[in-house]
């Protein structure tokens, strides 16, 4: 009888935001998970997460999962330094310790940066390399707006990303890596190819549920179906990394080098041609407000401030439109959330129902207006946990620390300590804030909101906000990029080069 194939499972997950100044520590790890060993194994083993993915396509293949680290946190600003040499220190633990290991299998974002070094995922990549040697598979499992660098490929033989974004295929993905791995394990042919590409675009200005990058997905799914092709990715980078080496890339894997090779430049061309549709058209704070306040606009009016996702990185402490609607003296009733710690612990102090002077957000983010100085009424006091509605991981629970709901006459804004989930309509619904009882919703997300938004909102309408994560990228003062990028200086002549194997 064979011997069962022994494949190590790791996962560090977060995504930066490099213009996010709040460095992220263990405890903002610790709030979702820190953990390791069989400890770690049960807490993804009980969840429809990623991890559970890779752990399902192992053990039904027969397979045993070793289990390492287990490290997940929410976007936000660059990773603290001990974070990423716990995770290293705990992978060459397990090595160490663990005896033969056939195959490894890696959960990471792919657009991590630490305090000090600009390529997490990579380094982590490039330890199990060293440290297990060349012949042994090692796949992972990464997200759709993951930064592909060269260290990636190098030290990946299969790199499986997100087919969707609102990215509603967290376990599938990772199944795919986890099949992937035992494909290689089982002698299977896979090969992979990637083309990368000098292009940024902001993920407000797209989805794989539309156009143009429906079609995209659509080919590459059709070269899986037709046997051409054993998977693919395309990765669009999110653009909030001032990083020397960035971009976005597309990966396909097949038996034959050469397939590989052409499906890979093939979709990749198809995905660059459409660069200049991957924006958003965006109105100004006004012009939403203007829409808004139409008698003939279909309520609520959704004003996407994406430069204030938590989701993409940002920090969630603008309050830009709740200075222009008091500028306005408009008397439209709107909601919106903010992260401020101190006004959450002051309207503790005050107490439900009493009025007092609070200055709200800008606290964290340079470059945004505010704060805004006002008078309002404690509404309601929360311990801020949260479970989602869904559709993108529905019935999950999560916490935004102790909140309040705070109303500024027609303006009620939700205060909390760390926001998390915005395009979920629970994270007001849940604090009594009901979206669809509100003439303006400003909702601090990218593209997630979209599935479960869409099903109420009288008009969607995104704005140019400032905020660390701008759709408007040319709001940003970069320092580090690489030249020869779009949309900033890539020459005219430029053309998709030929897909390449790494490994």
């Amino acid at each position: 009888m064979c011997e069962k194939k022994r494949v190590l499972v790791c996962e560090f997950h977060q995504e930066t935001d490099t213009f996010n100044p709040i460095v992220m520590t263990k405890e903002d790890f610790a709030a979702f998970r820190y953990a390791e060993g069989e400890e770690g194994y049960r807490l993804c083993k009980g969840q429809h997460c990623a991890t559970h993915g890779i752990i399902d396509a192992i053990e039904e293949a027969g397979g045993e999962v070793v289990p390492s680290v287990f490290v997940y946190a929410l976007a936000g600003g660059r990773v603290s330094d001990e974070v990423l040499a716990y995770v290293q220190d705990r992978i060459h633990r397990t090595i160490a310790g663990a005896g033969q290991l056939d195959a490894v299998c890696a959960l990471l974002h792919g657009a991590t940066c630490t305090e000090s070094n600009d390529d997490a995922c990579g380094t982590i990549l490039q330890q199990l390399r060293q440290e297990l040697g060349e012949e042994i598979p090692i796949t992972v499992s990464l997200d759709l707006h993951a930064n592909v660098t060269e260290k990636i490929l190098k030290n990946a033989d299969v790199v499986c990303g997100h087919q969707t974004y609102p990215h509603v295929d967290i376990y599938e993905t990772a199944y795919r890596a986890g099949r992937m791995c035992m494909a290689l394990l089982a002698g299977e042919r896979v090969t992979m190819a990637a083309v990368r590409l000098p292009m940024l675009t902001p993920p407000v200005g797209y989805s794989t549920e539309t156009q143009p990058l429906r079609s995209v997905m659509d080919r590459g799914q059709a070269l899986v179906a037709a046997g051409t092709l054993l998977d693919f990715t395309v990765f669009n980078v999110q653009p909030w990394l001032d990083v020397p080496e960035i971009g976005s890339a597309v990966v396909a894997v097949a038996a034959e080098a050469e397939t590989a090779k052409s499906c890979a430049r093939e979709l990749a061309a198809e995905f660059f041609a459409h660069r200049e549709a991957y924006w958003p058209q965006l109105m100004d704070i006004d012009g939403v407000i203007d829409r808004a306040e139409d008698r003939e606009s279909k309520k609520p009016v959704i004003l996407v401030d994406s430069a204030d996702s938590p989701n993409g990185g940002a920090v969630g402490d603008s309050v830009a439109v709740a200075l222009r609607l008091r500028e306005r003296g408009s008397r439209l009733r709107a909601a919106m959330f903010v992260k401020d710690p101190q006004a959450v612990e002051q309207a503790f102090a005050v107490g439900v129902g009493n009025r007092a002077e609070f200055t709200v957000g800008a606290k964290y983010t340079a470059h945004v207006p505010g704060p805004m100085v006002a008078v309002g009424r404690v509404r309601s006091l929360h311990d801020g946990i949260v479970r989602r509605e869904g559709p993108v991981n529905p019935g999950e629970v999560f916490s935004v620390g102790r909140a309040a709901v705070l109303s500024f006459d027609n303006l009620d804004v939700l205060v909390c300590h760390a926001p998390a989930a915005p395009g979920d309509p629970q994270l007001l619904r849940h604090f009594g804030i009901e979206p669809k009882l509100y003439d303006l919703v400003v909702v601090k997300a990218n593209a997630s909101f979209r599935a479960a938004y869409c099903a109420f909102a009288g008009e969607i309408c995104y704005a140019d906000t400032p905020g660390a994560g701008a759709a408007n990228l040319h709001r940003f003062r970069w320092q580090h990029l690489p030249r020869g990028l779009y949309p900033f200086d890539l020459p005219a002549d430029y053309c998709v080069e030929p897909a390449k194997i790494y490994r």
